[in-house]
């Protein structure tokens, strides 16, 4: 009887801090199977080309226990192997697709409600609720869902280090660290992209430990010697012939999305410059601080004006409630605000210094959730301020 009362207050609880979250999670399955043949049909490349098959192979091997031909140190390995089970339990490829985008569903609420159990407060479904609405009201957060790409489970695996290294910092568990690096191990099996998790775990722990003091005034020193010295070395790299094809590929190459590239030839025309080394200098300089802001502000070349006009100001709004209440932030969500901005330090700065995705969100959403969550925080502090005052 009493582990029944306990069970029933468990639920309560959760009910009461992260119901919306299953409510809307609910209302989000009733919209995908009212739009079925819309988002059913969905396969991206990466899908097609390199999960479906190499996923197939792998699930093969495996129950031949053939695991000599595996490669367990793939970068792609869990997005292959899930999609392998998956296709092996279904009998064709829209069943396949049905059970996938349903698993891709609890995945990215999961994580959502993973990021919010990193703060407390007494209004939590009310954040939640905001968070949702910042979430949902722009297609590019949440379509990707669909598509059967690696990124899902990506910010699965650095929901739980994000709330893990949550835990170690407030509560001081040392054991939630072995979770951190477990997930971390698993996140590197899931996507490069995890590469960034690695200096940000090393980094939360340096200053929240080591050096707790000027912990923003350490970030910009670090953001300034970094924008000034990467640019330089591409430069010196590309200039003297050193076997630097990744970053020629990335930096010099003018390859500042997947499918758009801005050549050192049109950069001359276009400020009209005559070629020369320090032309060629400035040139890695502009590509790089372009990269950057490609990612602060979602904007994209290939976007329409209308669409480049919502992000405009989706943007500024979602930038402007940050910094209205900043300080508030600062109080009473240290960690979260802290950690967020880490990640989304780290993460900047690798999108920018390496290739930076054509949709923003899809690989971004890892770090924007918490964003969002921190601008939810915000508006409501906001809201609740504006009632006072009609009060």
């Amino acid at each position: 009887m009493h582990n029944i009362f306990k069970m029933n207050y468990y639920l309560q609880n959760q009910v009461k801090k992260y119901g919306v979250i299953y409510f809307v999670f609910f209302t989000f399955l009733v919209f995908y199977f009212l739009n079925f043949d819309k988002y059913t049909n969905l396969f991206s490349t990466d899908f097609k080309f390199f999960y479906k098959p190499e996923g197939l192979l792998i699930v093969e091997q495996l129950l031949e226990f053939n695991f000599k031909n595996i490669n367990f140190l793939d970068f792609y390995l869990i997005p292959k192997l899930i999609t392998g089970v998956l296709l092996k339990l279904t009998s064709n490829e829209q069943n396949f697709s049905v059970l996938s985008n349903f698993v891709n569903i609890i995945a990215l609420f999961y994580s959502i409600y993973f990021y919010s159990k990193t703060f407390d407060t007494k209004n939590k479904n009310r954040i939640i609720l905001i968070f949702f609405i910042i979430f949902f009201i722009y297609l590019g957060n949440w379509v990707w869902v669909f598509w059967k790409l690696a990124d899902i489970y990506f910010l699965f695996s650095c929901s739980l280090i994000f709330y893990f290294l949550s835990e170690f910092i407030v509560k001081q568990k040392k054991f939630m660290l072995v979770y951190v690096f477990l997930f971390t191990f698993i996140s590197l099996l899931t996507k490069p992209n995890s590469a960034i998790i690695i200096p940000f775990i090393f980094s939360s722990v340096f200053l929240f430990y080591i050096y707790k003091k000027n912990f923003f005034k350490v970030l910009f020193i670090l953001l300034i010697i970094y924008s000034l010295l990467f640019p330089l070395s591409v430069f010196f790299l590309t200039k003297f012939d050193f076997n630097n094809g990744i970053f020629n590929y990335f930096i010099s190459s003018g390859k500042i999305l997947w499918n758009y590239e801005y050549s050192y030839e049109k950069f001359m025309k276009d400020f009209l410059l005559s070629e020369s080394n320090f032309t060629y200098l400035i040139y890695h300089y502009f590509i790089f601080l372009k990269k950057i802001l490609y990612q602060i502000t979602f904007l994209r070349e290939t976007y329409s004006f209308k669409h480049n006009l919502f992000l405009l100001i989706y943007v500024s709004l979602i930038y402007s409630f940050l910094i209205i209440n900043f300080d508030y932030l600062r109080k009473n969500y240290d960690i979260l605000l802290k950690l967020t901005i880490l990640l989304y330090f780290f993460s900047i700065l690798f999108y920018s210094s390496l290739f930076t995705c054509s949709e923003p969100n899809r690989c971004q959403l890892f770090f924007l959730i918490p964003l969002y969550m921190l601008t939810a925080l915000s508006i409501n502090n906001s809201l609740i301020k504006l009632i006072s005052i009609f009060k």
